[in-house]
């Protein structure tokens, strides 16, 4: 997935410090632990400020275990870990991605699985679709800090108002609207995309939970369903009905996200198609009194959907443990990642700027609204997969996303780009692997 996340926080309560099988997080009987970490972060870069005062509270509470950490960012920290892999030895503690992303440790069997450790009671502050299983057994491997949904509308209500028109609540509505909207110069549903990657991560991965449904999708990726059946190539027309009743701006697949969002805020558009993890960009680019009248609404309904209300979300990466790590090693890492992914971590992402998706009480902090909307559709929406976060990217990049550009183009049928897309699945993809 070719995009930046809103950076989040999940937590997990303050622990005790009594873990699974009654050793202490601090390190037990052993005295003083000294971890390994390898890390996708770049401690310099101003998203990151709350890192090295998280750290500070973990050693104040923790001031026996000692972590000394390797900070690497963007593809070479991939590039290097996979060597790492390759040669059997990692650090203690480790990015991961939930995803074929990370297939070079996982596959390999170089995550701990944290199942042992998550109680009810630390699961019960999350929702619940971080636990859905990360591995093929059903393991869970990370805390996930980043849960993004991947489709948002964005509403200029002020313009919406002008025009006479309220939200719509089915995507026959928002066709519907575009004479009006057309009509006083304005872009229906602003949307770009220009990168290829937008229109499947952005748009037909919530479309395909709405048409068949997290359940069926796990049949499809295991192949007992079919990429060829209906709910894909019925998500595939909705995107072609969006280009043909110009909904869509003109010339979608040249418009980069960055220009669609320009367009929005500059008032071009009523509505804009974006993602959880835009919504710092616009609350950065757009006026404060523009920004104060947005609002967030889930994309409209489908005819006849199998999950209705329902949306798809990406987690995303965290720090993971190494498989080898037993005892009170294995405990001092689930207490540091319980920690930093804990109630003061989450304390920190918050008055940084960012949406925690733990169950904070928001009260306590000044949170806009379209910020809270998002939060609502956290709380509120059933969640689905983001294709390229469970798919390989290799089918994604070489068939799916050019193959829905030239669906949009007309130049491709749903049903021809879904029997591509099938058979590349049935013939390459792991998730259909033995």
């Amino acid at each position: 997935m070719k995009r930046v996340f809103l950076v989040t926080a999940l937590t997990v309560t303050m622990l005790a410090a009594v873990f699974a099988g009654g050793q202490k997080a601090s390190g037990g009987a052993s005295g003083n632990v000294t971890l390994t970490a390898y890390m996708q972060i770049d401690p310099v870069d101003p998203q990151y400020t709350y890192w090295q005062p998280t750290l500070d509270a973990f050693y104040a509470k923790y001031p026996n275990i000692k972590i000394e950490f390797e900070y690497v960012s963007g593809e070479p920290f991939h590039q290097k870990f996979q060597a790492m892999a390759a040669s059997g030895d990692i650090p203690d503690l480790f990015t991961l991605y939930p995803s074929p992303r990370s297939g070079y440790v996982i596959n390999r069997g170089m995550v701990k699985d944290l199942r042992p450790y998550l109680t009810d009671e630390i699961k019960s502050h999350y929702p619940a679709s971080i636990w859905d299983a990360q591995g093929k057994n059903g393991e869970v491997y990370i805390i996930s800090p980043n849960m993004a949904i991947g489709t948002i509308v964005y509403v200029n209500t002020k313009l919406q108002k002008e025009l006479g028109l309220t939200n719509p609540r089915t995507l026959d509505e928002l066709i519907a609207q575009g004479q009006a909207i057309r009509a006083a110069g304005k872009t229906p549903l602003m949307f770009g995309n220009q990168g290829v990657w937008q229109a499947q991560s952005l748009l037909l991965s919530c479309l395909v939970e709405r048409t068949g449904g997290k359940e069926w999708f796990d049949r499809a990726r295991a192949g007992t369903a079919k990429f060829t059946d209906k709910p894909f190539v019925d998500a595939l027309a909705a995107i072609k009905q969006l280009v043909d009743t110009q909904t869509f701006p003109a010339g979608v697949n040249q418009l980069s996200g960055l220009d669609a969002r320009n367009a929005f805020i500059q008032g071009n558009a009523v509505y804009l198609l974006n993602s959880g993890w835009s919504i710092g960009g616009v609350r950065e680019a757009a006026p404060a009194a523009d920004y104060a009248q947005y609002e967030i609404i889930p994309f409209p309904a489908l005819p006849n959907e199998a999950a209705p209300n329902s949306n798809a979300v990406s987690l995303g990466e965290a720090l993971a443990i190494n498989n080898k790590l037993t005892g009170a090693k294995a405990d001092a890492a689930f207490a540091f990642i319980s920690f930093i992914y804990g109630e003061v971590g989450s304390d920190l992402f918050m008055k940084t700027g960012n949406l925690p998706t733990y169950k904070l009480d928001y009260s306590k902090y000044t949170v806009d609204s379209v910020s809270q909307n998002y939060i609502d559709r956290i709380t509120t929406q059933t969640m689905g997969y983001i294709i390229d976060g469970v798919m390989d990217g290799e089918g994604c990049d070489s068939i799916l996303n050019p193959g829905i550009q030239a669906v949009m183009l007309g130049t491709k049928t749903p049903a021809g780009l879904a029997a591509e897309y099938e058979a590349w699945v049935a013939a390459n993809d792991s998730n259909r692997k033995k």
